[in-house]
């Protein structure tokens, strides 16, 4: 007979008033079963960790991939929030503008609660070399963009190519591919001819003094960059402004920031409207990777519903020992389910074990993409190394998975001691 058949029958014989005890009992004796077959017990869990590490692993380098492109993308033009007038998102137009800018800017950058506030104008033009000699100069329709250039992002200056950016009125920073068409270099000057409001003229010229390079040829033919105070006197935008951008510490917060911002007058806009390719390719890649998760917990789920079939078979004359001293199948059960809890409990252990200092310390160290992906890196305007963020809502949703399938892949076996005859069972040990 073994050791769980005497020790419940012990707890069966000792009657109702000991329950709480028998409850604790058939906990521990359940954790006991394990180590019966020590092989069989790690092979388990160890699949049930190799399964979270590819999860929660795969997660946290996806995660990590994401938010670094978010937040290269944000700081790069749109920034995580924007504050824009409430028809200029649908209506890109010059009127759709907000008043007294100066004056919002100021209060956004009270308390220092945002790491950059960047007023900014925009509107679309021809532009063309300003050819003194009365040449016929190629013209070309690009974007023009006001910027205050003490206040704008870091990451944009940083793209520079030739020359520098904006210091002061009168000048131009614009794409390197624009300034080849437009035939334009440092110290030349580009003509901007564009519609100011009420169906106005706009019109103005600044000095290049500088060209960016970004490794994207859409964005690089396409943009210039001009001190906002010329932008407004050609536009006629007094102190307004089209949109005030901002970056936060934590562009997870940016739905929430978007929506305080927002007071009636100017609207609240989260990185995932102004930049909505990134946001789909993000829930795009993520939604494909869970058919994956799905796939190796079925596997999982498989493996230990064949594990406890073989432990059904292997132990039928101790079942049948157990419901001859007085012991129901629904108890016998409870004790394969609490078998197969501390089964998934020691694999999810192992997940973490493992995930853990790997994922810590990658998330500090990196992982460098190394000279094959330099390329890449650039035009998408990544860091060389990419730091993984720990898939914490991964690793819950993998943990529940294994809880709740374990326990019916154990019901599975668990099912036919309902039919188990106490005879039969006790043959089978002859």
């Amino acid at each position: 007979m073994s050791d769980a058949a005497v020790a419940l029958g012990a707890e069966v014989r000792a009657g109702d008033a000991q329950l709480p005890r028998s409850r604790v009992s058939i906990a521990a004796i359940a954790w006991r079963n394990l180590w019966r077959n020590k092989r069989r017990t790690w092979l388990m869990a160890g699949g049930i960790g190799f399964a979270g590490f590819l999860v929660v692993g795969v997660n946290s380098l996806q995660t990590g991939t994401f938010e670094m492109m978010i937040d290269s993308a944000a700081r790069f033009s749109a920034g995580h929030v924007q504050v824009q007038h409430p028809a200029f998102f649908d209506e890109p137009r010059p009127g759709n503008a907000i008043a007294g800018v100066a004056a919002r800017v100021q209060a956004l950058e009270r308390g220092g609660r945002f790491e950059a506030v960047a007023p900014r104008a925009q509107a679309f033009a021809l532009l063309s070399k300003a050819d003194g000699d009365g040449g016929d100069a190629p013209a070309f329709g690009g974007l023009v963009v006001g910027v205050d250039p003490q206040r704008e992002f870091a990451a944009i200056r940083e793209q520079a190519a030739n020359g520098r950016y904006l210091q002061g009125a009168g000048e131009a920073y614009l794409g390197a591919v624009l300034a080849k068409n437009l035939g334009v270099a440092v110290g030349d000057e580009v003509a901007i001819l564009g519609n100011a409001e009420h169906g106005g003229v706009a019109a103005m010229v600044a000095s290049v003094v500088g060209t960016f390079s970004t490794g994207q040829a859409a964005f690089d033919r396409s943009q210039m960059h001009v001190p906002l105070g010329d932008f407004q006197e050609a536009f006629g935008m007094a102190d307004g402004a089209h949109a005030i951008a901002v970056l936060l510490a934590d562009q997870s917060k940016a739905r929430g920031v978007a929506a305080e911002l927002g007071d009636g007058t100017v609207v609240g806009r989260s990185w995932q409207e102004l930049i909505p390719d990134v946001h789909q390719l993000a829930e795009l890649k993520y939604q494909g990777s869970y058919m994956m998760y799905a796939l190796l917990v079925v596997l999982v789920t498989f493996s230990i519903v064949n594990a406890f079939l073989m432990t059904t078979f292997e132990r039928t004359p101790e079942f049948g020992t157990l419901k001859a001293l007085g012991m129901r199948p629904g108890g016998i059960m409870a004790m394969l389910a609490l078998e197969a809890l501390w089964m998934s409990l020691l694999g999810l252990a192992l997940t973490f074990a493992i995930c853990a200092p790997l994922i810590g310390v990658l998330s500090v160290t990196g992982i460098s993409f190394g000279e094959a992906y330099a390329e890449a890196t650039e035009q998408f305007m990544v860091p060389e190394r990419l730091y993984p963020a720990f898939g914490y809502r991964a690793a819950a949703e993998f943990g529940v998975a294994v809880l709740v399938l374990t326990q019916l892949a154990a019901a599975v076996p668990a099912w036919r001691l309902r039919r188990l005859r106490v005879v039969d069972a006790l043959r089978a040990a002859e």
